[in-house]
């Protein structure tokens, strides 16, 4: 089984936290606009981007 990309786990986070990007954004400290353009497939996160998600969402879990 694959590993989820950094767009599906934001997705999978927010939903089980029943938050939104902005919250996301915010408590993440990253940009609104920086979520919504990785959710959306469109653009792929950096290195320091995807430590600063992965380091949050094991935090927050």
């Amino acid at each position: 089984m694959d590993k989820p990309s950094i767009a599906e786990m934001i997705i999978q986070y927010e939903k089980d936290k029943d938050m939104n990007d902005t919250q996301f954004a915010f408590e993440s400290h990253l940009s609104v606009e920086r979520v919504h353009n990785l959710k959306s497939g469109e653009y792929a996160a950096t290195a320091d981007e995807k430590k600063t998600i992965l380091e949050y969402i094991k935090l927050h879990q």
